[in-house]
């Protein structure tokens, strides 16, 4: 094990295309995009000379904690942060009316660029190959009985969701408040339907991408439509896109440089501009610009204002509450939805740093950032040691979840705990049913 502190020229190319990066996501929210979120409580952001300033030293800070380019599993999960936690949360604060004076020095801002920083200093250890590994069959045994596992849950979604499945859009938000029902927070159902298909559809179609598997690459796809049908969930599809794009690419170059990630970034949202302008609505902006960093921001504002009205939480809604004979509350995000939004139907999904911040303020942003630490050198250990391949899809599972969840939810509900156990399990080079009193 050892602490890398390379440094290459790259770094300062990659401080201006995140310089540009965010004079463009201010840009693009204050001319088209916040407008389309305007009745939530979206707005645009001020700019003056400070503001320039403030995100010139911002983009140096993130090239330098987040490097020149993704190689290990570690390096997918910060470089998301990146891309997509810290330009909402420290780019764009301020730009809604919760918190319209919110200060990037302050409040939950400070608590995502601490707990980001936590991470990406914990990503620069790095670890010595070893020349014990786990033997491939053994991999593909496990893998198997992952499949087989999941194709069980997906009929059992299909039949218990059968009365209303449906790939229609515009009823989309009605299965999911039929899911809700169905496949209850917290039933062994739900959790079922939770883990067998979150936490195992982005392995299994991983593996299929890399291996060219044309198998496990279709059983990714159905996990994604019975998703859709029966929870009306979309966002599946967009995580196997990226995995898709990132599996393909690293299985020709072994690795991705950061600075094809950021004018992939930068395109993307000249491109909605573009779209706007050409037709007069545009279908990036409304549908991926606004979801990736409008609402997020906006959420974020919701929380500093949440936090001012009511104060912290102290994990009073997880089963942690129980442990110390409290009762347990209602989960905050619906909280915030009906204090803040006024609609308790609403789930106002937050990164796991702003769950953390309310809960417990810098403290817990703390711990939970070094726990997620943790989980980065484990997957960088086993990748870089071992040479285990599938700690990079699991890696991408994790960094997607924690962007819009509690990393107790995370950890539980979603499966992760369960994939890091069993990503152990098929990495460290043992072989099952042999010891060496049978090898004598």
């Amino acid at each position: 094990m050892y602490l890398s502190a390379r440094l290459d020229r790259s770094i300062l190319s990659n401080a201006l295309l995140f310089f540009i990066y965010f004079l463009t996501l201010v840009w693009v929210n204050n001319s088209y995009v916040y407008v389309l979120h305007e009745s939530m409580g979206a707005a645009a952001k001020h700019i003056d000379f400070g503001l320039i300033v403030y995100l010139a030293v911002l983009a140096s800070i993130c090239a330098l904690l987040c490097g020149a380019r993704v190689e290990r599993p570690g390096d997918f999960i910060v470089s998301l942060l990146f891309l997509v936690v810290v330009p909402h949360a420290l780019v764009l604060n301020a730009a809604n009316i919760f918190s319209p004076y919110a200060k990037p020095w302050d409040g939950v801002s400070l608590g995502v660029m601490f707990g980001v920083m936590i991470i990406a200093f914990a990503n620069k250890i790095r670890f010595y190959e070893s020349q014990s590994r786990q033997s491939n069959v053994v991999s593909r045994k496990c893998l198997a009985v992952l499949a087989f596992a999941n194709i069980l849950v997906l009929v059992f979604i299909f039949l218990k969701s059968a009365s209303y499945f449906s790939f229609s859009f515009s009823d989309q938000y009605v299965r999911r408040a039929m899911a809700r029902d169905v496949f209850q927070a917290g039933s062994a159902g739900g959790y079922l339907a939770s883990i067998g298909t979150q936490a195992f559809f982005p392995v299994l179609f991983a593996w299929g991408v890399y291996q060219k598997s044309r198998i496990y690459m279709l059983l990714g796809l159905a996990n994604a439509f019975v998703l859709w049908g029966a929870f009306g969930q979309k966002y599946p599809f967009m995580v196997l896109l990226l995995i898709y794009l990132f599996m393909q690419y690293f299985r020709r170059y072994g690795s991705v440089k950061i600075y094809w990630l950021l004018s992939g970034a930068i395109i993307f949202l000249l491109a909605g501009a573009l779209e706007f302008e050409l037709f007069g609505y545009s279908y990036l902006n409304d549908y991926l610009v606004r979801r990736a960093f409008i609402v997020p921001s906006t959420l974020l504002g919701a929380v500093d204002n949440f936090v001012l009205l009511f104060g912290y939480n102290f994990y009073s809604d997880t089963l942690l509450s129980s442990v110390v004979g409290g009762a347990k509350s209602e989960p905050l995000t619906f909280r915030i939805g009906r204090e803040i939004f006024d609609n308790p139907s609403l789930n106002a999904n937050v990164n796991f740093f702003a769950i953390a911040y309310l809960q417990a303020k810098y403290v817990g942003v703390a711990v939970e950032s070094l726990f997620v630490s943790g989980v980065v050198l484990l997957l960088n250990l086993l990748y870089m040691r071992y040479v285990a391949f599938l700690t990079i899809p699991v890696a991408l599972l994790f960094a997607t979840k924690i962007l819009e969840q509690s990393l107790l939810t995370v950890l539980m509900g979603s499966g992760v705990f369960f994939m890091l156990g069993f990503i152990v399990l098929v990495s460290l080079p043992f072989t099952p049913g042999r010891s060496k009193f049978n090898e004598r």
